[in-house]
């Protein structure tokens, strides 16, 4: 196959495509073997047929016309990684002659491909940066979490049930409308009071209780329970508390620091505690800082976004969500039904945050164009290399695979923003963020739906098989 391009206006272009007598006989051929199946042909089994007898028996016109439909598509996409080119929509595909195993097959694919970005002022900007400084409270906060992981149980005698006490307990639930309720009944189950593990309410009528006490109580689950036969449900409880246990915490000295990490001082623990929280800290702000330079960088930049590339990612932002949503056990149409909203809802909702994000990675494309700067070659293979563990494949047959579909070329695309991204960073002058305006970032939490990210612009890299079995021609 040979794929010549040509600049038409604005962000179109042609690609005229040749594909090669071999391609086309190929093609056909294998539609004379999927038809020769289909079809029932007197005096022959299925797929026995000579060609010549299946094309007499459904017309070689239709033969043509319906391999050119198989293959067209494969061929196209083949003339595009080829030529390297990165449509955003649909191609206009124009030929004049049919498909012929003699003289091959010609046609032209009208495409448009992603817009550039005109950069204003990207290098040389001030952007606020936070200051980072880990505090004793936080150092303490971490030590007791590490000291918890040591911690026994031991036997609490003489009190009752209090919040935060593991209890060993016996259950069994009845709807009060009548029946038992699957799930809710267990002999020698061990919780933590207050943990989470049960309907809160279940844990506040275990508060108080004593150890071998029998008490019996009504719990109303949730209209968001993830058990939809029990949302609203009232639910009889029949409990005995068997045994009360609490947390016995390690001596917060130098044995346990010993225990716990490879310091023999416990002064020597919390440093190396700081440190962590330090870094991790660092990295936030760093990252944080790196998003206010593109938004700054963005702002200046000028670049008309087509509409295609803002409802493609805002699918992919959407789609991203839901997978969080499925890793949290929670299915994407329950999420809506409770949202009272539908995923095109969604979409809506986003689509500014979607235009956004498509918008800083056209500018980034932008500085990479300007700047020259490239894939950096051992971060392809270190990603290639996870998908391979991911995956189960050798990294060389997964690679392969990305360069016959393109999208080894959006791995490299990819990994040339994030550098872009660095480069813009490094020369942006960092100046303090005003005290308002940390508080903010200080109390600021994620959000529960799918937004544009801070600065990074993920591509999609997938290793499925290409469709057109690979051929070059």
């Amino acid at each position: 196959m040979t794929a010549n391009v040509t600049k038409l206006e604005d962000n179109k272009f042609r690609l005229d495509v040749e594909v090669s007598p071999e391609a086309v006989k190929k093609g056909v051929e294998a539609k004379v073997r999927e038809l020769g199946q289909k079809v029932r042909v007197p005096g022959f089994r299925p797929g026995k047929a000579p060609r010549r007898i299946v094309e007499n028996h459904l017309g070689k016109d239709y033969i043509y016309y319906e391999a050119l439909q198989d293959r067209l598509p494969g061929w196209y996409s083949e003339a595009v990684v080829q030529t390297e080119l990165r449509p955003i929509d649909r191609p206009e595909i124009e030929f004049d002659n049919p498909i012929s195993e003699e003289e091959g097959f010609k046609f032209s694919a009208t495409v448009e491909v992603r817009p550039a970005a005109n950069l204003g002022e990207y290098k040389g900007l001030e952007v606020p940066k936070r200051e980072t400084e880990v505090s004793d409270e936080q150092v303490d906060v971490q030590v007791e979490e590490m000291r918890g992981q040591f911690a026994t149980l031991a036997a609490v005698e003489g009190r009752p049930v209090e919040q935060g006490d593991y209890v060993i307990l016996d259950f069994k639930g009845e709807r009060l409308a009548g029946g038992p309720v699957e799930g809710a009944e267990a002999e020698d189950y061990m919780m933590e009071v207050g943990g989470g593990e049960l309907l809160p309410e279940f844990d506040e009528n275990l508060a108080g209780m004593n150890a071998d006490e029998r008490k019996q109580f009504g719990v109303t689950f949730p209209m968001d329970y993830q058990d939809e036969s029990l949302r609203g449900e009232s639910v009889l409880f029949r409990v005995h508390v068997k045994e009360i246990k609490e947390r016995d915490l390690p001596p917060l000295d130098d044995e346990f620091a010993k225990e716990a990490s490879e310091f023999e001082t416990l002064a020597e623990f919390r440093g190396a505690v700081r440190e962590q929280l330090q870094e991790a800290a660092n990295e936030r702000v760093d990252a944080e800082f790196r998003g206010r330079v593109l938004d700054a960088v963005a702002a200046k930049a000028e670049v008309e976004i087509p509409d295609v590339m803002v409802d493609e990612k805002a699918d992919d932002m959407v789609a991203s969500f839901e997978r969080s949503l499925a890793a949290q056990g929670m299915q994407a149409e329950q999420y809506y039904q409770l949202a009272g909203a539908s995923r095109d809802d969604m979409k809506d909702r986003i689509r500014d945050d979607a235009a956004d994000a498509v918008k800083k990675e056209l500018v980034l494309d932008a500085v990479v164009e300007a700047e020259g700067i490239e894939a950096d070659g051992h971060e392809v293979e270190h990603q290639i290399e996870h998908l391979a563990e991911d995956s189960g494949r050798s990294a060389e047959d997964i690679t392969e695979t990305m360069r016959a579909n393109g999208t080894y070329a959006l791995l490299e695309e990819e990994t040339a923003r994030q550098n872009a991204l660095g480069f813009l960073a490094e020369n942006a002058v960092a100046v303090p963020m005003p005290e308002e305006d940390e508080e903010d970032e200080e109390d600021s939490s994620g959000e529960q739906e799918p937004e544009a990210g801070e600065a990074r612009v993920e591509a999609t890299v997938e290793t499925a098989e290409t469709t057109s079995e690979g051929e070059k021609e």
